[in-house]
């Protein structure tokens, strides 16, 4: 069996890791250099314990992104991100993942793929899978990039310098059902108000008080109230057909993956993060709890994150019904291991008959990033 030897960095961004690869360095054809990547990793392990490999993360879940100079007018760098479960045998590309968008700039940058400038560099990113551009500010100073500072962010235990990343027009159809609000029903015909929303990923927003949730729920009280689980279920499967994402519900059910995940929102309320950390109602704006998969999910700095402060900055939805929030200031979301926070520009243009039309022109998300180790992966054969 012949082996490869492939550069590799292990980049931190946010409170994600992943190996980032050059594009250049992998094989062409997508069916290869995946098979190359999961034998990197260490999978397909059906032990879901990946040893002969980089392995997974805490979540279960490695992460891989590949960096190409960018061929498209206005972009300077292409990414891809994705994710590989433990146990799994394919690589899921589909989303863009913000904290490690905010590592491409920086990995760009210091490995030269970019012409650096002095002081907050531009780097003009595009995640390939969807076109999605985003610029991010990266510090840079004598041609390295800067690393250390004071910008903090719950998950990681040390300051580092800002990322700042900017989705440019994400999207011209944030509600996929063509409204800010529809109504999905529980067991027994009790109508819940939803906003489905599609930023980045699809998501539906309910009120925590429709499932008699309060928006402060730790993982573990969560997954083990299997009645919630059936009930957010029932959610999930009529908001797939809603969005256009299943044709019914039996085929929503059969559906691979756990998409839309349902996220329930409160009004701002202290609660302890599962860090150990107290939470002030004072430092959010709105509390959040995301399920996807039978999990209550970290809010994480990604898509999630984005698709709160749309809705947030729309009036009518769920979400602004609760959540406090001022033009142009970014929306401090309260989610289980802790506060992030996100903003929003959108705009309306009706129709003719007044029907709003909105459209998202820009999101912010800033995060830190640092390179973490560098050098040489041995990967075998995957043939």
């Amino acid at each position: 069996m012949s082996v490869r030897r492939v550069p590799v960095v292990l980049m931190r961004g946010g409170a994600r890791r992943a190996a980032f690869f050059h594009a250049h360095d992998l094989p062409d054809a997508p069916r290869v250099r995946d098979a190359m990547l999961l034998r990197a990793v260490g999978g397909p392990d059906a032990g879901g314990g990946p040893v002969d490999g980089l392995g997974v993360g805490p979540d279960g879940v490695a992460r891989v992104v590949v960096v190409s100079r960018s061929q498209r007018p206005g972009c300077d760098i292409d990414f891809l991100c994705g994710t590989i479960a433990a146990g799994a045998s394919t690589i899921d590309w589909s989303g863009p993942c913000g904290p490690l968008a905010a590592a491409v700039g920086p990995f760009a940058v210091a490995e030269r793929l970019f012409a650096w400038s002095e002081g907050p560099t531009r780097v003009r990113l595009q995640h390939v899978p969807d076109g999605a551009r985003i610029d991010a500010y990266v510090p840079v100073s004598a041609g390295e990039v800067i690393e250390h500072g004071g910008f903090l962010e719950d998950g990681v235990p040390f300051g580092s310098a800002e990322v700042r990343l900017e989705w440019l027009e994400p999207t011209d159809a944030p509600f996929p059902s063509g409204r800010a609000r529809d109504v999905l029903e529980l067991p027994g015909g009790l109508a819940v108000d939803a906003t489905l929303t599609s930023v980045g990923e699809p998501i539906a927003f309910v009120r925590a008080d429709a499932l008699g949730l309060s928006g402060r729920e730790q993982p573990a009280e969560v997954e083990r109230n299997r009645r919630l689980l059936e009930r957010i279920e029932v959610l999930r499967l009529q908001a797939a057909v809603r969005m256009g994402l299943a044709d019914s519900i039996d085929a929503a059910s059969r559906a691979r993956g756990p998409i839309p995940a349902v996220c329930w929102i409160a009004r701002p309320a202290a609660y302890r993060a599962t860090s150990g950390t107290d939470v002030a109602a004072e430092s959010v704006d709105v509390l959040a709890r995301c399920m996807a998969g039978g999990r209550l999910q970290a809010v994480s700095g990604g898509t999630g994150s984005l698709a709160i402060a749309v809705a947030a900055a729309v009036p009518g939805t769920v979400v602004a019904d609760v959540a406090r929030t001022l033009p142009g200031v970014p929306v401090r979301i309260g989610h289980p291991t802790g506060t992030l926070a996100a903003g929003a520009d959108v705009s309306n243009r009706p129709a003719a008959d007044g029907t709003p039309r909105w459209r998202v022109e820009r999101c912010l998300l800033s995060h830190g990033a640092r390179r973490l180790l560098s050098g040489d992966l041995h990967v075998p054969d995957a043939g």
